[in-house]
């Protein structure tokens, strides 16, 4: 249930980015560089619970 919380969270956070971008007049592209931006984060966030598929060198 964490993840699924987590990416609720992550999934708001986005959109409400998008739309305070969007209402400002930012341009799209940059718009798009900020939203991909942060979904790099989230997809990074949420893969880091995960344990390693081929065994880490840590």
């Amino acid at each position: 249930m964490r993840v699924v919380a987590q990416s609720l969270t992550w999934a708001c956070v986005i959109l409400f980015v998008a739309l305070v971008l969007h209402t400002n007049g930012v341009s799209a592209s940059a718009s798009t560089g900020v939203v991909f931006g942060l979904v790099g984060a989230a997809w990074g966030t949420l893969q880091s619970e995960k344990p390693c598929p081929a065994g880490c060198l840590m």
